[in-house]
């Protein structure tokens, strides 16, 4: 007759019970492997495999781990402290989205050190940015949770974070000054791209004194792999630029410190060509008197058919920069509106797509009560094609011999692939209005093909 498995059973003292069954099973069986030791508990408390077993102990769990999750994120230590009561692993365990209490908590110090007196670990990981919750908690400029993870052994430098700047990185911001200065106290140092944050001229030319090979440094994948010239003027595609505005200050003290005028972001650009690209007139006059040579369109504009893409482009609508997502949400669903593609972040709704018959807009949070921050957005399956097509009109625009000063586009976001999917490129007309050019992960080909 098979073991009634306890009502509060603990994988992780299962995973130690394999590992010290696998112990007495290679004293008969040399041979035996872990997986042998899991199968035979596993079938001593009646199921088949030890992926069943785990599966029925994950279903009575589920109540509590999301009821766990909850109050980390609303900082509900007396919740926390039953739940933990219950099942202290809870303090440690990645939860759904690879993030631990801890990195969901970090708004709220009381539970941060609630969570580190149970045994969570300062140091763990997610599995989205590879980041810690020192890194979560220096980004939110919560300086009582950094000081409680930093007192519990967090590591004050997190390299390896998949943006590449470290927990100083993560910090740096205007407004965020006493949360980078503690950092610093308990031994953290700066990077150009921390320096750059601030604005701070002498910090950066300090840094580049002390470390040359800085200027050459680049950010991450995610950042375009931008160069320091590149950062200080311009923002990667699809985020805000490193000092929140252009610091073309920061910019000519690159240059006279002796920053490579040609190298090349991710995608080929270098600061000249990105500045064209996005008609920023002073950081081209920068860049120029710098003698930066002047970027080459790859072919002819005769040979870019803009008629024929114009038919590539099958569906447009709005998006709508709104005060309080949710609240808005709710109303137009209380009158029938559908709510899709909804993209939410550390609890945050930050994108929904609403329908109602053939009727489709989007919201995005952060507009004013009073404005609305409109954008239009054009669907197409040759979005690349089109990218290229705006490309070459700016680069032939602003070439030398060109007749006007001026480029009648200028690019607000370069190719990217975005979070919710596909590739997505914008421009603004001459009004500011924003033009994103979008290719879903649906809107393919093969997939045409097969409507048709």
């Amino acid at each position: 007759m098979p073991l009634s498995l306890p009502d509060r059973a603990s994988f992780e003292y299962l995973k130690r019970l394999a590992k010290e069954r696998l112990s007495l099973l290679r004293l008969r069986h040399p041979d035996a492997r872990l997986a042998d030791a899991q199968m035979a508990i596993a079938r001593e408390y009646g199921f088949a495999t030890w992926r069943a077993l785990k599966s029925e102990i994950d279903r009575r769990r589920a109540p509590n781990v999301a009821e766990f999750t909850q109050a980390c994120r609303t900082g509900d230590v007396d919740a926390l402290r039953r739940l933990l009561a219950v099942d202290a692993n809870l303090a440690r365990e990645p939860l759904a989205g690879g993030a631990t209490g801890l990195h969901l908590a970090v708004r709220h110090p009381p539970a941060v050190r609630l969570l580190l007196e149970h045994g969570a670990d300062p140091n763990a990981r997610d599995t989205g940015d590879n980041a810690s919750p020192l890194h979560v908690a220096a980004a939110d400029g919560v300086i009582e949770s950094v000081a409680a993870l930093l007192d519990a052994g967090a590591d004050v430098h997190g390299a390896g974070d998949v943006h590449k700047g470290g927990v100083i990185g993560w910090a740096s911001r205007r407004g965020n000054e006493a949360v980078v200065a503690l950092l610093l106290e308990r031994g953290a140092r700066h990077h150009i791209f921390s320096a750059m944050a601030f604005g701070d001229r002498d910090l950066v030319e300090a840094v580049v004194e002390e470390h040359p090979e800085s200027l050459a440094a680049r950010r991450s994948r995610f950042e375009s792999g931008h160069t320091p010239l590149h950062a200080a003027f311009a923002p990667p595609d699809g985020l805000g630029p490193i000092a929140g505005a252009p610091d073309y200050a920061m910019l000519e003290l690159l240059v006279r410190l002796g920053a490579d005028l040609e190298a090349t972001d991710d995608k080929g650009r270098t600061p000249l060509a990105l500045a064209v690209l996005r008609g920023d007139g002073e950081a081209m006059r920068i860049l120029r008197a710098a003698g930066a040579k002047e970027p080459e369109p790859a072919r002819s504009i005769a040979d870019v058919d803009l008629a024929a893409l114009q038919a590539s482009v099958r569906q447009s609508y709005p998006m709508l920069s709104v005060p309080d997502m949710r609240a808005t949400v709710g109303w137009y669903e209380s009158i029938g509106f559908t709510a899709r593609d909804r993209y939410e972040e550390s609890g945050e709704l930050l994108f929904v797509r609403l329908t109602f018959g053939a009727c489709e807009f989007a919201l995005s949070s952060g507009g004013g009560a009073r404005s609305r921050d409109v954008s239009l957005w054009l669907f197409t399956d040759r979005v690349r094609e089109l990218y290229e097509a705006f490309k070459q009109r700016v680069l032939h625009a602003t070439a030398p011999d060109a007749a006007g000063g001026s480029p009648e586009v200028r690019f607000e976001e370069d190719l990217y692939a975005p979070f919710y999917g596909g590739q997505q490129f914008s421009i603004r007309d001459i009004n500011g209005l924003s033009l994103v050019f979008w290719q879903p992960d649906w809107l393919q080909p093969a997939a045409l093909s097969k409507d048709a």
